[in-house]
């Protein structure tokens, strides 16, 4: 429907749990309005906990280490 990155972004979002085509596109067009900062903040964070989040060995609650906290 859109060109483009604009809709490769409502692809990728849509493809999220709970995120059907419609809110897909809210949120991209949202993220297109928002402050730049903002954005890249968003961006930053996302990247940063796919690098540091992992699952506990024990129960599988997130953690950023082996263990999570209850379980250490």
């Amino acid at each position: 429907m859109y060109e483009g990155v604009v809709q490769d972004l409502i692809d990728e979002l849509g493809r999220l749990p709970g995120v059907g085509p419609k809110s897909a596109q809210r949120i991209a067009f949202h993220l297109l309005d928002a402050d730049p900062v903002d954005v890249r903040r968003l961006a930053s964070v996302l990247v940063e906990v796919k690098d540091k989040v992992r699952f506990c060995v024990v129960c599988w609650n997130v953690s950023e280490s082996e263990q999570c906290r209850v379980c250490r």
